[in-house]
């Protein structure tokens, strides 16, 4: 089952993102694939912790639909959540509903809902003055979830041009991605099903640069000769 909007939000979010004729085609599909596997992990999150799950689902599919309009990266959360309000209201959904999607995407990059005064977009008014409930701090966690997915091994041994580097290089690489990565351990997600995931999703990184290195670490003695 999925929410009964989420048909319209689901079109939404793949013409806006694939409209950016400006951004490579490959970063706008990997965009929204991202959006649509982030949908599926805040279904599957509110299911288990008896959120709403069409609401989580339809956040979590329209929580980067700013990703290209902001000025800085950091705020493209809070772009998105300006982007989605009319859009939401067109389909007649609740206001309550539409404001509590809002401020989970708003928050999702930074956990700050309003626009900090550092921002271009900083325009000295508070969009929301509550503190946001845990379905919408669960955005950004099913965001992270995704973002340290096994695909983004893959994502990030690619932008590394991994394949070009020198052994010593890939291994100067694999060891601050490690050092990254334990430091990512220090971020608490909003539901135990979320901590959960997340910690899964480290594990699973760590594991593979871990044994990465290992196998890579065995070419050093031959190193004159490479």
């Amino acid at each position: 089952m999925t929410s009964p909007y989420f048909e319209q939000a689901h079109e939404f979010v793949r013409e806006y993102l694939m409209d950016k004729g400006a951004v490579p085609e490959e970063i706008r599909r990997y965009r929204y694939h991202h959006c649509l596997r982030v949908a599926a992990i805040g279904r599957a999150v509110a299911e288990a912790e008896n959120l709403d799950a069409d609401r989580l689902e339809l956040a979590c599919l329209l929580h980067d639909v700013g990703k290209f309009d902001s000025a800085r990266p950091v705020d493209h959360g809070r772009t998105g959540a300006r982007i989605v309000r009319p859009f939401l209201a067109s389909l007649g959904m609740d206001s309550g509903e539409i404001e509590e999607i809002c401020q989970g995407i708003a928050m999702h990059t930074d956990g700050l809902w309003n626009t900090p005064e550092a921002s271009p977009d900083y325009t000295g008014e508070l969009e929301w003055d509550s503190e946001p409930s845990v379905l919408a701090r669960c955005v950004g966690d099913c965001d992270n979830v995704d973002r340290y997915g096994t695909y983004r091994i893959h994502d990030t041994m690619t932008w590394w041009r991994f394949h070009e580097l020198t052994i010593p290089e890939q291994i100067e690489r694999i060891d601050s991605y490690l050092v990254k990565i334990e430091r990512e351990r220090s971020y608490t997600c909003a539901t135990p099903t979320c901590q959960s995931l997340w910690e899964s999703a480290l594990d699973e990184h760590h594991d593979f640069f871990t044994r990465l290195r290992r196998q890579i670490s065995t070419c050093t003695p031959y190193l004159p000769y490479s």
